[in-house]
Parts: structure tokens; C-alpha cells; sequence
């Protein structure tokens, strides 16, 4: 496992006890940065790390080129960034606009144990979720008057089956999509893959930072499971990819499943197929995606199918933000949302 850490010459002793005491490789550069220039011109020699820790101490940028730094960074890699931001009070406008962009990975405490055991959370296989970060700003300060949704949902294992109506109209994608969004939202959640393509098995060769223990695959806070996995874990979604639809996949959902969501691309040739299935699944609680549909079309769909939703562009696996709106629709029948304001 290796580790870049960017620190400012305060602080670059920091991170030694991650190499004395749990073995992990850790290459130093400390001083002062420009991120985004740091980012942009050194993308090649970045693949290798597993996280990249930076100390906001050491870098010069503006908070909107650290954003843009971010989000650069975030469309080659699937590492981890790390933060640690030692003036919360100075810099809470950026952190709340890494939250809203998907990093919750901010190691905010004061004292040399609670940094370390922040720091200890933030490589960790599930690593600081959302919920945990906004939980550590603070409360008392009038500038954090931030609107905080804690989910709590209608049971635990909630079972919901992703299918496709063809093949390769994007059913994978929407279902790891999904399942990262509910990961986002402080759910336990986890993948199975209820299918014969055997998909799952060729990702940890291929994203850094994803481990696999047996048959069982974690990845920033989700659990990938084949159907024969050994999980003892109790969830509270479990989101089936059941590849593409037919009467068995249909028996099983009306069988076992609380709700189903029907991936389709809106092909003419299509078109009866999902009629034909969304009748058969009619009492499931359902929900239709349309993938590749071009904006200026998506009103001739509208005609022709009720009740459906059009996927945008999601070349990123494990983006879950980038369809919530269609997520939190599919959800809506399961959940019950509270508010928690920090006046």
C-alpha cells in the first residue's frame, strides 16, 4: 500500500506512525503547492498511490482551484484523497464544497491522538463517511447553520433487483451507481451480482484501492458480493444486478424483492419488450431508466412510456451523486427522512 502525502514543513511528521506501525509506504513532498498545477501536470506519476493525503497548509490555491484540482483528479483515479485541514473555522467553506463533491475523507481534530485516529479511519476500508464528516463541524459555530438529512429507513434489507430489458443497456453501471449513492447517504449497503457475466471478479485487477478478502470485495464503503459470497453482515439495501430480464428473473423478483428498477436505452426494438415486462412486474414498486438518450429526444420517450427516468452520462462506476435524483425516487417507498439543523 502506498501513500503521497503532500505537507506543509510543519507538519511533515505527521503521517510516520502510518509507516512505523501499520507498514505503509509513504512518499513525502513537503513545502508549498499549488494544487491544481500539482494535479494537472503530474497526472501519470500519480497512478501508483493508493491515497493521497494533503495538508491545506501546504497549498496556495484558491478554493475553487482546489475544487477544480478535485474534480480533475477525481475523473482519472479512483484512489482516495485525503484532507487534513487544521483550521476548520478558517477553511468550512471548503470543506462543505469537498462534502457536496464526494470527499468525505477530512481529518479536522486538534490533538495528536484524535488526528491519528482520524487519520486510522480515513484508510480504512469504509473510510469517513458523509454523515461522520458534517457530524465534525461545529455545531456551535453560527456559519455552520447547515441542514444535515439523517436517513432512517423502513426496515433493514430492503432488496431491490436491477435488470435490463437487452443486454448492454447499462444495468451494471446503474446498479454499482446506485449502490454508491446509498452508501453516500449513510446506508449499509451492498452489490450482489445475480448474474452469469462474472464482471465482479475483474474489477479489483483494475481500480486501485479495491480489496477483495475471499469472494468478498470492498470499495469505499460498499461490500460486492457474487451470489455464492459468505456475508454475515446485516444491510440495510441489498441491490441485486440480475443482468437481463426473463420470466425466472421476474418469478424471483415478485418472489423476493420489495422493488425493481428496468434498464432499457429506448431502442425501437425495445419498445414491446418493456411494455411486456413493466406489466408483469406491475406489483413490484417500479422504476425504468433510459440510458444514451439525447436531450433534444428525451421528449418523444415521454410519449410513448410513463413513469420513466433518463440516466445522464456516467462513465464513473462509483459516481452515485451524478443520478440521486433518479436514486432518491427509487427509494422514496423505503425511507423516512429527518432534519437535523445546527443553529
Amino acid at each position: 500500500m502506498m501513500l503521497l502525502y503532500l505537507s506543509s514543513n510543519d507538519n511533515v511528521n505527521l503521517l510516520d506512525f502510518l509507516n512505523d506501525e501499520h507498514g505503509i509506504i509513504i512518499k513525502k513532498l513537503s513545502g508549498t503547492f499549488s494544487l491544481r498545477q500539482f494535479i494537472l501536470n503530474d497526472l501519470r506519476s500519480l497512478d501508483h498511490f493508493q491515497y493521497m493525503v494533503i495538508d491545506l497548509n501546504a497549498i496556495k490555491d484558491s478554493n475553487s482551484d482546489i475544487m477544480e484540482a478535485v474534480s480533475a483528479y477525481k475523473k482519472m483515479f479512483t484512489s482516495r484523497l485525503i484532507f487534513y485541514i487544521e483550521d476548520m473555522k478558517k477553511h468550512h467553506d471548503l470543506a462543505l464544497n469537498l462534502i457536496e463533491n464526494g470527499i468525505f475523507n477530512i481529518v479536522t481534530a486538534t490533538d495528536i491522538e484524535a488526528i491519528k485516529a482520524e487519520l486510522l479511519k480515513s484508510i480504512s476500508d469504509l473510510g469517513i463517511s458523509k454523515r461522520e464528516v458534517m457530524l465534525k463541524l461545529n455545531p456551535n459555530d453560527s456559519s455552520f447553520n447547515t441542514t444535515l438529512h439523517a436517513y432512517k429507513f423502513s426496515k433493514k434489507e430492503i432488496k431491490i433487483a436491477v435488470t435490463g430489458v437487452q443486454h448492454r443497456v447499462g444495468t451494471t453501471t446503474m446498479a454499482i451507481n446506485f449502490v454508491n449513492y446509498l452508501s453516500s447517504i449513510g446506508a449499509k449497503v451492498c452489490y450482489v451480482e445475480a448474474n452469469e457475466h462474472d464482471h465482479l471478479s475483474k474489477l479489483p485487477a483494475f481500480y486501485q484501492g479495491m480489496t477483495a478478502n475471499e469472494d468478498v470485495i470492498l470499495y469505499n464503503g460498499v461490500k460486492y458480493l457474487s451470489l455464492h459470497s459468505e456475508c454475515h453482515d446485516e444491510f440495510d439495501f441489498i441491490i441485486y444486478d440480475m443482468g437481463v430480464i426473463d420470466n425466472r428473473i421476474i418469478s424471483a423478483i415478485r418472489k423476493n424483492c420489495d422493488a425493481a428498477i428496468l434498464c432499457a436505452t429506448g431502442k425501437p426494438y425495445e419498445v414491446n419488450d418493456i411494455e411486456k415486462h413493466k406489466n408483469l412486474l406491475d406489483t413490484t414498486s417500479l422504476n425504468t431508466i433510459f440510458s444514451f438518450i439525447a436531450e433534444p429526444d428525451q421528449h418523444k420517450y415521454l410519449k410513448l412510456h410513463k413513469d420513466i427516468h433518463f440516466s445522464n452520462y456516467t462513465p464513473n462506476y462509483f459516481n452515485g451523486e451524478v443520478n440521486e435524483v433518479i436514486w432518491s425516487t427509487a427509494i422514496k417507498p423505503f425511507i423516512k427522512k429527518s432534519e437535523v439543523k445546527y443553529e
